[in-house]
C-alpha cells in the first residue's frame, strides 16, 4: 500500500512523496522521475515485488504532479534547489544512505544533487537511460524521439503541446505498453506548465566532474532500442566517468525499462542494491 506524504524542499516548495515497504530494517530506494512526468512513473515497481524487502520512495519533482509550481524560471535553472529537494526528502523520511534510482532527466537532478551536496548520504547511483549531460554540446547523445518533438514539447499552445506530448511517449517504448499506462504519462505532462518546461529544457549541464569524483557504487540501465535518451549517454556519459560502473543492456527495450522490462529491472536493481549495500 503506498502511503503519501508532502515534504518541505528548498525554497519552501511542497513536494509530494509516495513511500511503500517497511521503513526501518531494509535498504532504502529514492526514485527521481524525468522530464514532465511524476513519481507515479514508477508506480509499477513500488506496488511489485521489491516492496516486500525494500523501502520505496518515489517524489514528484518540483513544478511536477502533486508537487508545488513555483513561477519562472530560477527555481529550476539552478540546481541548487533541486539538491536542497532531494536532501530534504532524504532527511525528512529518515533514508538511511538510499539507493538514488534516476531516469531519463532525473540524471540531471541528481547530477545537481552531486554538485552541491556530495554524495556522503547515498548508497549508490542507478541510472536508468538518465541524462547526464544537457544542451547543445550533449546533442549527439538524444534520439529522434526527443529531437522531433522538442519544438512541440516547449509550445505554450496546449493542443500542440499535447499533440508532441503523445508523440513523445509514443517514442519512448520499443515493446507494447498498456494503453492506461501511455495515458497516465500523457496526462502527466499536460500538468507540467510550460516556464517549466522551459527552463528544464533550456539548461546545458554536463556532470563528468561530479561521476568522477563520486565514491559510492554506480551503475546503468539502458534499453538498447532507446530513441529518446541514446544508450551512448551510459556508455559515454556514465561509464567511462565513474569509478567501476556496471552498465546492463536490455535488447529490444526502449526508454522505459521498469514498464517494458519490469522483472529484469526488478532483478537489476535489487542485485546492484545488495552490491552497494555490501560495499558499505
Amino acid at each position: 500500500m503506498l502511503r503519501t506524504c508532502f515534504v518541505e524542499g528548498s525554497g519552501g516548495v511542497r513536494l509530494a512523496v509516495s513511500d511503500t515497504g517497511p521503513s526501518s530494517g531494509v535498504p532504502s530506494v529514492l526514485f527521481v522521475h524525468g522530464f514532465a512526468q511524476s513519481r507515479h512513473a514508477w508506480d509499477t515497481v513500488l506496488q511489485g515485488g521489491l516492496a516486500r524487502s525494500h523501502r520505496l520512495v518515489a517524489v514528484d519533482l518540483r513544478g511536477h504532479g502533486d508537487s508545488d509550481k513555483p513561477e519562472g524560471d530560477e527555481p529550476y535553472v539552478n540546481g541548487v534547489h533541486f539538491a536542497g529537494d532531494l536532501e530534504a526528502v532524504i532527511q525528512r523520511l529518515g533514508l538511511e544512505r538510499p539507493v538514488v534510482v534516476s531516469w531519463s532527466y532525473g540524471g540531471v537532478v541528481v547530477g545537481d544533487y552531486l554538485r552541491h551536496r556530495g554524495d556522503a548520504a547515498l548508497g549508490g547511483l542507478f541510472f536508468v537511460a538518465a541524462s547526464l549531460k544537457t544542451g547543445k554540446p550533449a546533442r549527439a547523445l538524444f534520439g529522434p524521439g526527443m529531437m522531433s518533438n522538442a519544438r512541440g514539447l516547449l509550445s505554450e499552445d496546449t493542443e500542440t503541446y499535447e499533440a508532441a506530448a503523445r508523440a513523445f511517449i509514443g517514442a519512448c517504448s520499443a515493446r507494447r505498453v498498456d494503453p492506461s499506462l501511455a495515458e497516465e504519462s500523457v496526462r502527466a505532462m499536460l500538468r507540467v506548465p510550460p516556464n517549466v518546461r522551459r527552463a528544464l529544457l533550456s539548461r546545458a549541464e554536463d556532470y563528468s566532474v561530479e561521476l568522477e569524483r563520486c565514491g559510492r557504487p554506480v551503475a546503468t540501465l539502458h534499453g538498447e532500442l532507446d530513441l529518446v535518451v541514446l544508450p551512448a549517454m551510459s556508455s559515454e556519459g556514465v561509464l567511462s566517468r565513474a569509478r567501476a560502473a556496471r552498465g546492463t543492456w536490455l535488447p529490444g527495450v526502449g526508454h522505459l525499462p521498469f514498464i517494458e522490462a519490469t522483472a529484469d529491472f526488478e532483478a537489476a536493481l535489487a542485485h546492484f542494491v545488495e552490491a552497494a549495500k555490501a560495499a558499505e
